[in-house]
């Protein structure tokens, strides 16, 4: 999750719940909370009604996304069994039962886009673009042609996961990495997950992308 805030507006990335955001977005005064999610996976999407529920907001992600999160039993953290580790197999239905019993919501989107979308955030520049691969739904967030949150691409030394629902090996090869490749070095980058690092340096083998 990352946060940035101007004056009485603020802009928050991939929401999960955080005492310590809440608290800070309040103290501050925001008026206008804008949402942009990277992907519609559980754990990017995990606060959006929490924070929707406080402030006046507004949530913009790819139409993929939006529709797959508007399902309120696709909102459940089922990665928690997909990715279990192999000391927990033959526990997946347990598991399973466990994350059909949570609550859930239906998350609803209010800005909705297919191939790209561009606005403006006070004096900044936004280009968030559709970049299928790791999900349907999955894009990257251009932030004034200098950082990219870049969701869950980009997570050093680590291949991206594309055997998720709405993972597509072929999607990724032909539309994501000749993307990655061809701009990455020009950004600072903000994965999903892992803390943010410059990529000058940065090189691609092995379907990983690691540091020189």
């Amino acid at each position: 999750m990352y946060l940035m805030i101007e004056g009485d507006t603020a802009l928050l990335i991939d929401p999960s719940r955080s005492d310590e955001v809440m608290t800070k977005l309040k103290e501050t005064g925001i008026r206008e909370l804008i949402i942009l999610l990277t992907h519609e996976h559980f754990d990017h999407v995990s606060g959006v009604n929490w924070y929707k529920n406080a402030f006046d907001t507004r949530v913009i992600c790819h139409r993929d996304c939006a529709e797959y999160i508007a399902d309120p039993s696709n909102n459940v953290p089922w990665t928690f069994y997909a990715l279990m580790s192999p000391e927990a197999q033959g526990h997946e239905k347990e598991a399973e039962a466990f994350c059909d019993a949570l609550p859930t919501d239906a998350i609803e989107a209010d800005v909705v886009f297919d191939d790209s979308y561009d606005f403006q955030w006070g004096d900044h520049k936004l280009h968030l673009s559709s970049r299928p691969g790791h999900s349907a739904g999955s894009m990257v967030i251009e932030f004034d042609d200098k950082y990219l949150f870049s969701g869950d691409y980009l997570i050093l030394d680590l291949p991206v996961l594309l055997r998720l629902p709405g993972g597509s090996k072929k999607d990724y090869k032909k539309y994501t990495l000749p993307y990655l490749l061809s701009v990455v070095e020009q950004f600072e980058i903000f994965p999903g997950h892992g803390e943010p690092y410059s990529a000058q340096g940065l090189k691609y083998e092995n379907d990983i992308f690691t540091l020189r």
